[in-house]
C-alpha cells in the first residue's frame, strides 16, 4: 500500500515538473510590427503604377531574447473580400529588447507580377516552425498598405539591368579584391534609344543603409542589340574598402527624370557579400639580393667578358608562394635610357627560402654586347589577369655596384692571343 501512495506521488511530481518545464518552452513574447513602408519603386512609363515596389517592416521583441522569425505576406485586389497568400519574407533572427528589426521583400517583379489595379497588403509574423501568429498589421491598422498600385512589367518600358566583375586584384590569394572593376550592361525594350544615368551605392554586408559610391554622367542606351556597358573600378583604386564583404546597389534613372525606371541591389548575386580589403592587407613585399656573375667567357683575358650569367635571388615577405617572372634591361655607357634586354618565364618563389634563385645569360647566344660598360636592371613583376604587367621593385646600378660599369665585348673581338 505505501508502495502505490509513494508510486503515485511520484507520478505526480513528474507531471508538474513535465507541465513546467513544457510551459518555459512555450513561454510567450510580445512582438510587435513597429513600422511599415515602401521603397524602389520601379515606374519606367511613369504612369503611376508600379512593376516593383520594396515592402519592407520592423519588427520587434519587448523582451530581451533572440528568437528566429518569418513573415508572411498577403495581398487582394482593393475591392476583394479576402486576401490569398503573395509570399515568405525569409526566416531572419531578430534580437529583443525593443529594437527594431528590419525584413523586406519585393512586390513584384523580380517576384510574382501583379496585374494592372489597385492591392491591399496583410503581414503575419511568425516563429520558425510555428504556426501561431506573434503580430500582424493589415489595412486597417496602416493606410500605407492600402490602395497600392501595381502593373505587369510588359505594361511598362523594360530596363535591365546585368552586372560582371572584371579586371579584380588580389595578391595574397585570400579571396579579398584589393580592387575589381564593376562592368554594367543596361538594355531597354527593343527598338528604343534612351539617355539614362545611374547611381552606384554601396554597404557593408552588416549594415541596412547604403551610401552613394559614384555618379555616373548621363549615357545613351541602344535597345537590346547594343552592348551598352558602363563601368568603375571598386576599392583601392577610387574609394578603398576595408576588410569586409559589402553589398552594391545600381539605380537607374531616365535622364529627366528622378523616378527610378530600374534598381539591381543585394538580391542579385554578384552585388551581394563581395569580399574587399584594403590595399596594406593585398600586398607582398619582394627583395632582390645575392646578385652575382658566374660562367664567364673572356679568352683574351682583358677582363670584357663575351658572356656571362646573371644570379639573382628573389624574397617575399610572406611564407607563401607566389609566382613572378623578372626583366631585365641594359643601358650603353652613351646613353641615358634603358633596353630590355631579356625576360625569364614565370616562375615560383615561397618567402626567403634558398631555392628563390634565377639566372639570365648575358651575351654569347643572346643579344651580343659591343666592347663597353654597361649598367643592368633588374626588375620584377607578378603576372595578371589583364594585359597590364604588375610591377614589383627592381635594382639597378643605383643600388647595387655589381649591377654597373660591367665590362662585355662582341664574341669576334674576345679572341684568345
Amino acid at each position: 500500500m505505501h508502495r502505490i501512495k509513494y508510486l503515485a506521488l511520484f507520478i505526480s511530481v513528474a507531471i508538474v515538473f513535465f507541465i513546467s518545464c513544457n510551459k518555459n518552452e512555450e513561454e510567450d513574447y510580445t512582438y510587435s510590427i513597429s513600422k511599415v513602408w515602401w521603397t524602389d519603386s520601379i515606374d519606367a512609363n511613369l504612369d503611376k503604377y508600379a512593376t516593383s515596389k520594396r515592402l519592407n517592416i520592423n519588427v520587434r521583441i519587448q523582451e530581451n531574447v533572440s528568437r528566429k522569425i518569418n513573415a508572411r505576406i498577403f495581398c487582394k485586389p482593393h475591392d476583394a473580400s479576402s486576401f490569398t497568400f503573395y509570399s515568405f519574407m525569409g526566416e531572419r533572427d531578430v534580437q529583443g529588447g525593443d529594437i527594431d528589426n528590419h525584413l523586406s521583400i519585393a512586390i513584384g517583379n523580380p517576384n510574382k507580377e501583379l496585374s494592372r489595379g489597385l492591392y491591399d497588403f496583410k503581414i503575419e509574423i511568425y516563429e520558425v516552425s510555428a504556426d501561431r501568429v506573434e503580430a500582424f498589421v493589415g489595412p486597417e491598422e496602416n493606410s500605407l498598405l492600402i490602395n497600392q498600385r501595381f502593373e505587369e512589367s510588359s505594361n511598362d518600358k523594360n530596363y535591365s539591368i546585368q552586372v560582371l566583375w572584371k579586371d579584380k586584384r588580389d595578391r595574397n590569394a585570400n579571396g579579398y579584391w584589393q580592387y575589381a572593376r564593376l562592368n554594367i550592361n543596361v538594355d531597354v525594350d527593343a527598338a528604343m534609344q534612351k539617355s539614362v544615368k545611374a547611381k552606384l551605392y554601396y554597404k557593408s554586408s552588416s549594415e541596412s543603409n547604403y551610401k552613394l559610391y559614384y555618379e555616373f554622367p548621363v549615357f545613351q542606351i541602344y535597345g537590346q542589340e547594343v552592348q551598352d556597358t558602363i563601368s568603375y573600378m571598386i576599392g583601392s583604386q577610387s574609394i578603398e574598402l576595408l576588410s569586409g564583404t559589402y553589398d552594391f546597389r545600381i539605380e537607374l534613372y531616365e535622364s529627366s527624370s528622378n523616378i527610378m525606371v530600374a534598381l539591381a541591389d543585394e538580391t542579385t548575386p554578384e552585388l551581394n557579400d563581395v569580399k574587399f580589403e584594403a590595399e596594406k592587407d593585398d600586398e607582398y613585399y619582394y627583395t632582390i639580393s645575392n646578385i652575382s656573375w658566374s660562367d664567364r667567357i673572356d679568352l683574351d683575358a682583358d677582363t670584357y667578358t663575351q658572356f656571362r650569367r646573371l644570379n639573382f635571388k628573389v624574397d617575399v615577405d610572406k611564407n607563401n608562394e607566389r609566382t613572378i617572372f623578372a626583366k631585365i634591361y641594359y643601358r650603353h655607357p652613351d646613353s641615358t635610357d634603358y633596353s630590355k634586354y631579356d625576360s625569364t618565364a614565370n616562375f615560383k618563389i615561397t618567402g626567403n627560402s634558398a631555392t628563390n634563385v634565377k639566372f639570365v645569360n648575358i651575351g654569347l647566344s643572346a643579344i651580343q654586347l659591343d666592347s663597353a660598360k654597361y649598367d643592368f636592371l633588374i626588375s620584377i613583376y607578378e603576372p595578371t589577369d589583364s594585359d597590364v604587367e604588375a610591377f614589383q621593385i627592381s635594382s639597378g646600378s643605383t643600388v647595387d655596384t655589381l649591377l654597373a660599369k660591367q665590362r662585355f665585348e662582341l664574341p669576334s673581338r674576345d679572341i684568345k692571343k
